[in-house]
This record gives C-alpha cells, structure tokens and sequence, in this order.
C-alpha cells in the first residue's frame, strides 16, 4: 500500500502515460501500477479503460496544442517529480499520397509528433536525475509503408527526436529509450487494415500487448537506447534505410507473406497492397 507524506502526498513514484485508456498502453498503465508507481494516464477518452487503484485519468485531446500544455501545467502544478514519462499515444490513417485529407494529415502528425515533443517539453523540468522517458515508437519509422507515408514520416521524426533529446538528458542522467514494435494485436491494428493498411504489417504474426508492455518495464530495469520488436523485423528495417534497393528487390516476397497473413488473421481487409 502507497504511504503518504505529512503534506498528503503519495510517496510512490509517478508515472505519466499518454494513450493509456487502451491498448498497449493500457497494459502499461496497468504493470506501473503494479510495480508501485502512481500512473496518470493523459488520453482524450473519458472514462478511460482502465479503471483500478494507483491508476488515474487526465482527460487531454492530444490534436489541441492547448489542452496539452494545460496538462503540463497540471502535472507540474502537483508538485511532484515525474519519474517516467512514456509517449503511448499514436494514430494512423492510411492513404496514398494523391488522396491525403488535410485533417487526416494534421491528426497523425499532431498526435504522433507534437503532442510528445510538446509535453516532454514541458515537463522535462519536473524529471528528475534518474528519471526515464520512453518512447513507443513503430517499426514504421525504419520500415517505408506505402499507402502510410504521413505515419511512417512522424515516427521517423519521432525517432530523430528521441535521439537529440538523449543527447541533452545525459547532462541530467535523465534516460531516453525508444521502442519499435512491429503490428501489434490492438483495435488500431484492425482499424488500419479495414482501412486499407499495408500487408506487410503481417509478414511476421502481430505481437501481444503483454509482449510490449513486458518490453517497456524491462527497458525501465536497463534504459536507454533502442529496441526494436522483433529484432530481425528492426535490423531489416534498418538495412533498407540504408539501401532502399534492398526494400524493392524483396517487396513481393514480402507481400506475398503479408498477404497470407492478413487471410489468416484480418479477412475485413481491403485488398492487399
């Protein structure tokens, strides 16, 4: 049980996690709580999903630059340090380039890319030595998707960030660490292949939110650096950035692979591509 200070407050640690009324970051908000953090999850959903002890919502719309600086203040307003920081929070829409909505542009990229500039940002003052921030990024960001351009340019733009930001946090010993999970198993997945999302989201079978979750409290035990899931999936990835002739070449098997398994696990797919 959580003690409390003479002014009332928690001596638990505190743990900020944006996306947290769902999903993979649900999960996470979840295992904080068990391991003893007080968790504030910053969602637009209200009441989130997640509802148990240690665990509280802060309603934020994470497309209005200030709805997100006003949870800053918040935050920061309570006085307390917090301890980690974990960008969850993320949205695509996929699309070919000749058929992007203004506003569908603007959503991915103020949810993916903003929104955690912004309220890291704003909260770097109240993380203390020792304390963690983490980024759950997208295999996206090393992976080019067609028909994803706009969600794969703010993750590789997220990644960019991360890194110059460790940069700058070496100077506190505060630790930056990102995550790059392939397709995971969550509503957004689905809704992305409905959608018309790329087959090769299923070239290899979508992880488990568990399995992300359990990658971000190890990263809490060992921080810093990059982890990509799966790891031969991140390498590959990494390979065609540095030569994207390697991305055509194995494209059709790729697809052919993808394909299977879209037929195998998401038959409302649209045609694969």
């Amino acid at each position: 049980m959580a003690t409390a200070r003479e002014d009332g407050r928690s001596e638990r640690p505190l743990a900020v996690v944006t996306g947290g009324s769902g999903g993979i970051g649900a999960v996470i908000a979840s295992r904080l709580a068990d391991a003893g953090y007080d968790v504030v999850v910053v969602s637009r959903r209200s009441p989130p999903a997640l509802v148990r002890e240690g665990v509280s919502h802060m309603p934020c719309d994470l497309t209005d630059t200030a709805q997100i600086v006003s949870a800053a203040e918040q935050l920061v307003a309570a006085g307390k340090n917090v301890n980690v920081l974990i960008h969850c929070a993320g949205v695509i829409t996929p699309a070919a380039v000749d058929a992007l909505r203004q506003d569908d542009v603007e959503r991915q990229v103020s949810v993916n890319l903003v929104a955690p500039i912004l309220l890291t940002s704003r909260l770097m003052a109240s993380i203390p030595c020792g304390g963690h921030v983490v980024f759950i990024n997208s295999m996206a960001a090393v992976m080019p998707l067609a028909g994803s351009a706009v969600y794969a340019a703010t993750k590789a733009g997220l990644r960019s960030f991360a890194l110059s930001l460790s940069l700058e946090a070496r100077r506190r010993k505060i630790a930056v660490s990102s995550i790059f999970p392939g397709a995971v198993d969550t509503t957004m997945l689905r809704d992305e292949m409905a959608g018309g999302g790329s087959v090769l989201n299923y070239v290899s079978a979508p992880a488990r939110p568990e399995e992300i979750a359990a990658t971000v409290m190890e990263t809490l035990r060992r921080p810093g650096g990059e982890r990509f899931r799966p790891a031969l999936d991140g390498l590959f990835g990494k390979l065609c950035m540095l030569a994207p002739g390697l991305l055509r070449l194995s494209l059709p098997l790729l697809t052919y692979l993808g394909g299977r398994g879209v037929r195998r696990s998401c038959p409302t797919a649209r045609a694969p591509r």
